[in-house]
């Protein structure tokens, strides 16, 4: 591994690290009932993940619920259930031993893009105490996608030392439509319930979450057994 990619990886480890600790500093609560439905459909959701062809890495929908989430819960909530989808989305059924680099890695990108997600959709819009939360929704989907996947690009470019562009290309074959369909659907789901009530259409989601994870699960078992005649598709 390179110096660069050592670099790298330890700014982000460092970033999200800070973004735990202000969490933890300023821990509240909008309510019980709704963080602990949030977390376990989010967690529920990191299990149904998809390795992704030709990559070490896997997709899941747990970000639909981490969406949802920002407009009901405060930041300190959104970065625990975070946390705990990373940490999920990594050790459950994982291929091989995982190293403990790779898992904090992989936490760290995840509270970072949900951190940043959650704070620029609500400084750009303010309270979301209103009859939908629909925007505030599509916004962090917007900001979410886009950062995540840079991201993972970034360290995939410098670990496996491929062109950046390449790994980017890769990587949004995959997942464009798997974060755009999500977006959507938390967005459709969030014009339907007022703020309080938005864990009941988090419960709603999760047949649709369930069909996508199978659909991307035939998907990705149809690419891994066509023979590889040039770059494969990885998130």
């Amino acid at each position: 591994m390179t110096n660069t990619a050592k670099t790298y990886i330890a700014l982000v480890l460092l970033s999200g690290a800070a973004v735990l600790a202000f969490a933890a500093g300023t821990w509240t609560s909008n309510g019980l009932q709704q963080f602990v439905i949030y977390l376990g459909l989010a967690a529920l959701a990191s299990t149904l993940k998809v390795r992704i062809p030709g990559m070490e890495g896997t997709i899941s929908p747990n970000f639909v619920f981490l969406l949802l989430a920002m407009a009901a819960c405060n930041f300190s909530e959104v970065v625990v259930i975070s946390l705990v989808a990373a940490l999920v989305q990594c050790v459950w059924a994982s291929a091989k031993r995982l190293r403990l680099v790779q898992v904090a890695f992989s936490a760290a990108t995840l509270v970072v893009s949900t951190a940043v997600a959650f704070k620029f959709s609500h400084l750009f819009l303010g309270s979301h105490g209103g009859q939908t939360s629909a925007p505030l929704v599509l916004l962090a989907g917007s900001i979410y996608f886009p950062l995540n996947s840079a991201m993972v690009s970034i360290v995939i470019g410098l670990v496996q030392q491929q062109p950046l562009r390449q790994v980017t290309l890769r990587c949004y074959e995959w997942v464009f439509r798997h974060f755009m369909g999500g977006i959507i659907f938390a967005g459709l789901i969030s014009s339907a319930y007022a703020a309080p009530m938005a864990w009941r259409g988090a419960l709603v989601l999760l047949p649709a979450v369930v069909l996508a994870y199978v659909y991307y699960l035939n998907r990705a078992a149809r690419a891994g057994s066509m023979p590889r005649t040039g770059v494969s598709a990885a998130d």
